[in-house]
């Protein structure tokens, strides 16, 4: 399989048939949905709806994230929650015909480093085994989302016990968070199985901008590159972020501008 260009979609009955449109008028593979609180209100019902959507337009679903919850919290009323709606998160991802679920690792604020890696351990594998048998490939997302994953040490540590756990990589993110994006990809870019495109421009030190990729600091030819060498083969979703890049027209340009930079790199 080549790599595949899609872009995060809105949550909106309305905004998924907009730009389950705007895909296939414009030639991008699929659609990526997130969720955070939100997603307890996601129904079956609206499940299906989105789906018949983009049946009617034939474009797929790349993935889909649900963030914010804790899984591995100390609180046992919190944590039955967050995993109740991780299963539900497997159930919709299989009725969208994902090709990916995302997620956050869970975290245990204020403690070390191991005793997560070490209840990470202990609640995920009966989790990820689901998701292979439900077709879905899991991704764990980095430095945001409630994760403990906030190093490349956090995933390595994992990595001695569950060697295929997959990145879900977004450069603009390890950058933002100090830490060396292209490190990431040219070490463990075999690791990687989902990416982000999203821009960072910085001025004095400060983000000031997140416009079509090729208009910021991220080096993206040098991120491609890297992710040839591992043989990466799965999605690359373009993100519309920041308040002047992600509404309206200057959404519809970002998402444009950044198809026609990132092809240069496809074959």
């Amino acid at each position: 399989m080549q790599m595949k260009l899609g872009f995060i979609g809105e949550n909106s009955l309305e905004g998924v048939e907009r730009d389950s449109a705007f895909a296939k008028k414009h030639g991008f593979d699929g659609l990526e949905y997130n969720y955070w609180d939100d997603f307890a209100e996601l129904t079956p019902d609206r499940v299906a709806k989105m789906h018949a959507i983009h049946v009617a337009h034939g474009v797929g679903v790349s993935m889909l994230g649900l963030w914010g919850w804790n899984h591995l919290s100390r609180d046992l009323a919190e944590r039955r929650e967050a995993h109740g709606m991780l299963n539900r998160a497997i159930t919709f991802a299989q009725q969208l015909k994902a090709d990916v679920i995302a997620m956050g690792a869970g975290d245990l604020p204020g403690e070390p480093l191991e005793p997560k890696v070490t209840e990470f351990l202990t609640v995920f594998p009966p989790f990820l085994q689901r998701m292979k048998d439900a077709g879905l490939r899991p991704v764990f997302y980095a430095v945001h989302g409630v994760s403990f994953f906030d190093s490349l040490r956090a995933y390595e540590m994992v990595w001695n016990d569950i060697p295929d756990l997959k990145i879900k990589y977004d450069p603009a993110n390890w950058t933002h968070h100090g830490q060396d994006y292209l490190e990431v990809a040219h070490r463990h870019g075999d690791k990687i199985g989902y990416v982000h495109i999203k821009e960072h421009l910085y001025l004095n030190g400060q983000l000031v901008s997140q416009p079509a990729a090729g208009m910021g600091d991220v080096q993206w030819g040098k991120v491609m590159a890297f992710l040839y060498e591992h043989g990466y083969n799965g999605w690359l979703s373009i993100e519309p972020h920041g308040d002047v890049w992600s509404q309206g027209a200057m959404r519809e340009k970002m998402l444009l501008l950044t198809k026609r930079y990132i092809s240069q790199f496809l074959v």
